[in-house]
């Protein structure tokens, strides 16, 4: 007898191997079972802060083996900010902050108040998520969705949920996780999700304590790499690798910083002049009323390793000047450069190196990780830098999905898709 305590994908494969030997048993063939093809699976997995190098260290072997058996790219281009939020969601919409409306991790709306990251409230209200996600674009198209801990999933984004989903809770295990996935990649084909999305923060967490080089950041990877390791095994385990597809990403990278690198705010404009919505490594200032000349005059060109714009004159490309989100003045720390407050700063001890993101997106230490697997894919194949924009529509693709309005392009990501 099945023990009903065990998950629902190790009840499958039980039950699997009961048939299998009773057919065997009966010393003749079993009778042909029609089943139906089972439609795509797209399985996104996210791990936070895992820097596109940290694919060829010596501790991520299984997503190495993962992008032999399908496409990797030498980096992902997160979008500006390089920040959690904004990319996990510009992953999910194909949109830049400056349209989805997560701007930073930190904003200020003028109807909506403060939004935060963490465990804060703003996070579950719908109305700070604009564009539409993929999860919401599969709901209203008739697929299902299960989503673990993605940066969005908490809120009725234009009223719809994923049809499954989890309120983040770091003290759930990586081994959980994955079971979840499986559990859900195990159910009957007519109620199961065709997207799955789950995310891991060990390497964000490592990396922001002891930088991209650090011992932990080693360990870190091996752990999030013995998931997905996990995961590939339990999709071969459940007979399913013929439809699912795994696509493994992350939001940003990590750079080196220390207290040898500090720009103190304060030592060039004066603090009541300024609302600080945000501070490092992209400061984010709102003048107090009749102060905008002083602000601007007093950090524009005159404050070493900090690029200081008015809102319409940071440069195109960085694609940060439509929302009205976006501060009044925005300056941009050099790469490895901390903004703080004041030059008095006891977060380092002597030689003590930690990490940081949200630097220029084009850094090659901001890249992302990008590789998959899976029937949708070509094998063995190796593509060049991409903008996160475009994976939107590359999900969208491989599950059939009309994509909602967005900035990406299929065409852009096309190459790694079997003809």
């Amino acid at each position: 007898m099945t023990d009903h305590r065990m998950p629902l994908y190790v009840r499958r494969i039980a039950w699997w191997a009961i048939v299998a030997v009773l057919a065997v048993s009966c010393h003749r063939p079993a009778p042909p079972v029609a089943s139906p093809a089972h439609p795509p699976v797209l399985v996104v997995v996210s791990l936070d802060g895992f820097r596109a190098d940290y694919l060829d260290r010596p501790a991520a072997v299984h997503l190495r083996a993962l992008a032999a058996r399908g496409v990797r790219a030498s980096r992902l281009i997160p979008s500006f900010p390089s920040k959690t939020f904004p990319n996990h969601y510009s992953l999910v919409t194909g949109l830049y902050p400056e349209h989805h409306g997560i701007v930073a991790n930190v904003m200020l709306d003028s109807m909506l108040g403060r939004f935060a990251t963490g465990n804060d409230p703003s996070g579950r209200d719908g109305r700070w998520w604009l564009g539409e996600p993929i999860w919401v674009t599969a709901e209203r198209q008739g697929q299902r969705s299960a989503i673990m801990f993605w940066p969005g999933n908490e809120a009725a984004i234009q009223g719809v949920r994923p049809h499954w989903w989890r309120r983040y809770d770091g003290r759930v295990t990586n081994t959980e996780r994955v079971d979840q996935v499986l559990q859900w990649l195990a159910m009957p084909v007519d109620s199961s999700p065709r997207f799955i999305g789950v995310y891991f923060s060990d390497t964000d967490d490592a990396g922001h304590r002891v930088g991209p080089f650090g011992a932990a950041t080693d360990s870190a990877i091996a752990r999030v790499d013995s998931a997905v390791g996990a995961l590939m095994r339990g999709i071969e385990a459940l007979n399913a690798s013929d439809f699912v597809n795994l696509m493994v990403v992350s939001d940003h990278g990590m750079a080196n910083v220390s207290r040898d690198r500090l720009i103190p705010l304060y030592d060039y404009v004066a603090p009541e002049s300024v609302t600080v919505v945000d501070l490092e490594p992209v400061t984010t200032l709102i003048p107090r009323a009749g102060a905008d000349a002083y602000v601007y005059a007093a950090l524009h060109d005159r404050v070493p390793h900090l690029t200081v714009w008015r809102k319409d004159s940071i440069p195109e490309r960085l694609h940060y000047r439509a929302s009205a989100r976006i501060a009044p003045v925005v300056a941009l720390a050099d790469e490895g450069w901390t903004v703080v407050t004041q030059r008095a700063d006891n977060r380092w001890q002597p030689g003590e190196t930690r990490g940081a993101h949200g630097y220029d997106n084009e850094l090659p230490s901001m890249g992302a990780l990008f590789v998959a697997s899976g029937p949708a894919f070509r094998q063995g194949l190796r593509v060049g830098p991409f903008a996160n924009i475009h994976v939107y529509s590359l999900m969208t693709h491989i599950l059939g999905l009309r994509a909602a309005p967005n900035d990406g392009s299929l065409s852009a990501v096309q190459e790694m898709l079997r003809r």
